[in-house]
């Protein structure tokens, strides 16, 4: 387990953002430990982009670290499931066609994986691959993972297509183990000013024009 919470001390973080141009972000919360700061840092989106809506998909393995309650009295609205339920219009679809972006924050290894290998068997999976929106990927990864050909293999495949981004990882510590050489994604602030540079610049794109 890592977090990305760890290499940086809580005065040193720049939490600035100057605008933020998506507006319906669906943000895919995976089982890595980086996910137990959720909460701090959707209150701070929330407040440093009100005009955006965010819908919060959350993976079973996430609830290892964070509680739907907490992040719902925060979000104000309902935490989705990973599942599809039994409804009139597929979850993947509907969350495909409303997203403006979407963002897997973290991404363990397991899930980019198994995005890179094209498997889905969740709605958020789904949605992803056949969404025309932007999908960024922020990668959370264990010790020495990054040495692994396997590994970097999927990362490279991750950015192949035209409207994915790979979030690089930077280094830190593991919260399973003594090992100062896991990989964490950047503080959240520096993921969405990351992905509002690249809005701006008109570097990430889509695969139809929205």
């Amino acid at each position: 387990m890592t977090t990305a919470h760890s290499t940086t001390p809580a005065q040193a973080l720049d939490l600035s953002l100057d605008g933020f141009g998506y507006r319906k972000v669906a943000l895919v919360l995976t089982g890595s430990a980086a996910t137990q700061v959720m909460p701090f840092w959707l209150d701070w989106i929330l407040a440093a982009a009100p005009h955006t809506q965010f819908r919060i998909i959350m993976r079973d393995s996430a609830s290892r670290f964070i509680t739907r309650h907490s992040l719902e009295t925060r979000l104000r609205a309902r935490v989705h499931s990973d599942h599809w339920e039994d409804e009139v219009i597929a979850a993947h679809v509907e969350l495909a066609e409303w997203a403006d972006l979407m963002l897997i924050y973290p991404a363990t290894l397991d899930y980019a994986s198994r995005l890179a290998s094209g498997i889905t068997d969740s709605p958020s999976l789904l949605a992803a691959l056949s969404t025309s929106a932007p999908v960024c990927i922020a990668p959370s990864l264990p010790p020495r993972a990054l040495s692994n050909p396997l590994v970097t293999n999927i990362l490279d495949a991750l950015r192949t297509p035209k409207n994915f981004v790979v979030i690089d990882p930077v280094p830190g510590p593991s919260e399973s183990s003594d090992s100062a050489l896991a990989w964490v994604p950047p503080p959240f602030p520096a993921v969405m000013r990351r992905l509002e540079s690249l809005r701006v610049a008109g570097t990430i794109g889509s695969t139809t024009d929205r």
